[in-house]
């Protein structure tokens, strides 16, 4: 016997992506009769399908709620890049089945209704209203919340470059992250999300460093330095590494870094999964690279090092010894 099929049942993420474009032309004002027949159709096709509208409807609720932005995304034109944000975010809501509070303070879900987001393997220059400027790196998601008593970013996920300009107003320029804050004294400086902390590097001027859980552990980063911080305490650690900011203008530069570091910076700006071969991690790269083709880099490499490209997939590349398809 067939098992009834219920709001609580498993839904794969492709059938939450059609049961949110169900649930969008429904509620787009325009539905007609074969709207709603082809929906029915749909639903009848697989006890999954079914499981996933009845979780639309268990949540109506919530999907009602969810934040007007998104709203505006999900109901624009079909195939536009903010209608298929918005369709990824609900559907993550749909498929959790957590309540739409517990969602919406996720990182997915903060990243993909970012108001400023970076594609993969972009890296994208924003003009601020004060006459500053700041540039996301790749994956990297940031707010803009610029009020009467401070300018913030919030850096939601990535890595972001700042360039601070005067303000009349005289308000502090603070950039928001979920460790903490770095307060900008005048300045140039990049600030990057790790699982670890939160790296900054301070190009002109100076920062502080602000830890969310220990505000009197602050630290003062001058230019020509770089320091780290967590909930807990802030560390200046040592001279700026000029190197960690030439995504910037598009390029990875390596001095001697291991070919395993190497492909895991890499990796950032390409989809999929690039793999390092544990026999060659150890080697050495160095020289200076274009981000803007990352196939051209991976051919590079094998000219200069005793290594293959093994492509499984486009989306799964692999590093390995030369000659190992051979061994």
């Amino acid at each position: 016997m067939q098992a009834f099929p219920s709001a609580s049942s498993p839904i794969s993420a492709e059938v939450a992506r059609q049961a949110v474009q169900w649930w969008l032309q429904l509620n787009s004002g325009k539905a007609q009769a074969r709207q709603h027949d082809g929906l029915q159709r749909w639903r009848a096709a697989s006890p999954e399908h079914e499981a996933a509208w009845q979780r639309i409807e268990s949540m109506g609720s919530q999907m009602a709620g969810i934040p007007m932005p998104l709203a505006r995304a999900a109901l624009a034109a079909p195939g536009s890049a903010g209608r298929r944000r918005a369709v990824q975010a609900l559907a993550v809501l749909l498929v959790s089945g957590a309540g739409s509070a517990a969602v919406v303070r996720s990182q997915a879900w903060r990243g993909w209704t970012a108001d400023q987001v970076a594609a993969v393997g972009e890296q994208r220059r924003l003009p601020l209203p004060d006459g500053g400027s700041v540039v996301l790196n790749t994956g990297s998601a940031l707010n803009l919340r610029y009020g009467a008593a401070e300018r913030v970013l919030e850096l939601v996920r990535g890595e972001i470059l700042v360039q601070t300009a005067p303000d009349s107003l005289h308000r502090p320029f603070i950039v928001q992250t979920a460790m903490g804050a770095v307060q900008a004294l005048g300045t140039r400086f990049t600030v990057r999300e790790r699982a670890s902390g939160i790296e900054v590097g301070v190009l002109q001027g100076a920062v502080q460093l602000r830890p969310a859980h220990a505000p009197h552990a602050a630290q003062r980063i001058a230019a020509g330095e770089q320091g780290t911080f967590t909930a807990q305490q802030a560390v200046h650690s040592g001279a700026l590494d000029t190197a960690a900011s030439a995504w910037a203008e598009g390029m990875l530069v390596a001095s001697r870094m291991r070919l395993k570091d190497f492909l895991a910076e890499l990796g950032r700006y390409r989809r999929g999964r690039l793999g390092c071969d544990p026999a060659v991690a150890g080697l050495h790269v160095s020289g200076a690279y274009p981000l803007a083709d990352t196939d051209r880099v991976l051919a590079a490499l094998t000219s200069s090092l005793p290594v293959e490209i093994h492509s499984f997939s486009r989306y799964w590349v692999m590093v390995r010894p030369a000659g190992a398809a051979k061994a």
